[in-house]
């Protein structure tokens, strides 16, 4: 489960909605962006093509070296030390 899911869990939805919120978001997201800037968008928000679900959606790894959270916490980490 991925970072917005965990997010929207959190705020009362059930796993399976957070994690259909999530996709249809990332989806949207990725919509928006041009095709050169969709590896970059992928590495911030941890998806990949080979990750996709069943149903087309990417799947989103949790907080973590590859996530976005991770990226943060490491940027943060980086500058306090």
């Amino acid at each position: 489960m991925g970072e917005i899911a965990q997010l929207l869990e959190q705020k009362g939805l059930s796993a399976d909605q957070a994690q259909e919120a999530e996709n249809a978001v990332i989806q949207l997201v990725k919509s928006k962006v041009p095709p050169q800037f969709q590896g970059i968008l992928d590495s911030v928000l941890g998806t990949s093509q080979e990750a996709a679900s069943s149903d087309g959606a990417p799947a989103a790894s949790p907080g973590g070296p590859g996530g976005l959270l991770g990226m943060a916490e490491g940027m943060l980490g980086e500058h306090n030390s």
